[in-house]
């Protein structure tokens, strides 16, 4: 019997410890027992977020392992001139801070909220003996960090390669693929962006994704009668995805 992890004592502002039941639908953890949920979630304090709130900057120094346990947040890079992009949104039983644990540098990219957003926190030195605990959760960060990186590629090869109006219907089939839910007029995208933020996502001006939004709409593609966008005709999306 492996003996518990005992969490080190911390005032970091973590607002309370979780139960297992959070914990048992997080991709990393879905081969642990009850009682393996257990110690990890003495492990865990959560935090809360307003939307729009800066959860870390890149540059600072970082010691911690984020889990989402409600919302959604954009990785987010910035660059000299000012300008934003959008590496990626990560939603509910998503992770994100990963690489502090593995590397004590600072933080490669800033992490922003997109709604309200509740994470659960694991310190570095808690989260690697968790690790050397159960290997599997190495393993299974290793193959989530690959995904990672093959979209990330996938991204930027997009971002140069193809027309806006590629570049904006492959990304309204993923937010529908990774936010949607279905209504009677097609696939409704819970998640709000604005088209500033869809901007940063695909390389291009909002003023840009606004027309192109706006064509779809006239081309009957996508519906934006309400506040969020509704997927029409997914198929004509896709076709002009290479």
């Amino acid at each position: 019997m492996v003996s518990m992890i005992i969490p080190r004592h911390r005032d970091d502002g973590g607002s309370r410890t979780i139960g297992i039941e959070p914990l048992k639908t997080v991709p990393l953890f879905r081969d642990f027992d009850e009682t393996e949920l257990s110690e990890v979630a003495q492990l865990v304090t959560t935090r809360r977020y307003a939307k729009h709130q800066t959860i870390f900057r890149e540059g600072d120094p970082g010691q911690t392992f984020y889990l989402i346990l409600l919302g959604s947040v954009a990785i987010v890079r910035i660059a000299a001139d000012g300008r934003e992009t959008i590496l990626s949104i990560l939603k509910e039983r998503d992770f994100f801070g990963e690489m502090s644990i593995f590397d004590t540098a600072v933080r490669a990219a800033s992490v922003r909220t997109l709604t309200e957003v509740e994470v659960g926190a694991i310190e570095r030195e808690d989260f690697l003996a968790l690790i050397d605990r159960s290997p599997r959760i190495g393993r299974l960060l290793v193959i989530a960090l690959s995904e990672r990186l093959r979209a990330a590629n996938k991204l930027i090869s997009a971002t140069t390669s193809q027309d806006i109006r590629s570049r904006l219907a492959s990304l309204l089939l993923n937010l529908s693929a990774n936010f949607g839910e279905q209504v009677p007029a097609g696939t409704r995208i819970t998640l709000r962006l604005t088209n500033q933020e869809m901007a940063n996502m695909i390389g291009t001006t909002r003023e840009t994704v606004n027309r192109t939004l706006n064509r779809f709409w006239d081309e009957r593609l996508i519906d934006m009668r309400t506040a969020h966008v509704v997927v029409v005709e997914a198929e004509k999306l896709r076709a002009m995805v290479p």
